[in-house]
């Protein structure tokens, strides 16, 4: 059995940017998106075959709740 591999998902986030940027392209990071550029990020990853990995102290919700404020009532 391989060895499982991981990635976190918000270092893929720096990387992708960095890359449009070098393409080019001006990549914003909208407020309120934390939760959907986390949740592509950790998409792709496991499309890839890679387990999005996150630390335990990114589990908590340190934008106040904007991403879920948006999501549930449009704020």
């Amino acid at each position: 059995m391989p060895e499982q591999q991981v990635y976190d998902p918000y270092r893929l986030i720096d990387d992708v940017e960095g890359l449009l940027i070098q393409r080019g392209h001006r990549p914003e990071r909208l407020d309120g998106r934390t939760g959907d550029r986390v949740a592509g990020a950790s998409r792709l990853l496991r499309g890839l075959g890679i387990d999005p990995f996150r630390a335990p102290g990114d589990a908590l919700d340190l934008d106040g709740q904007i991403a879920y404020q948006a999501r549930v009532h449009g704020d």
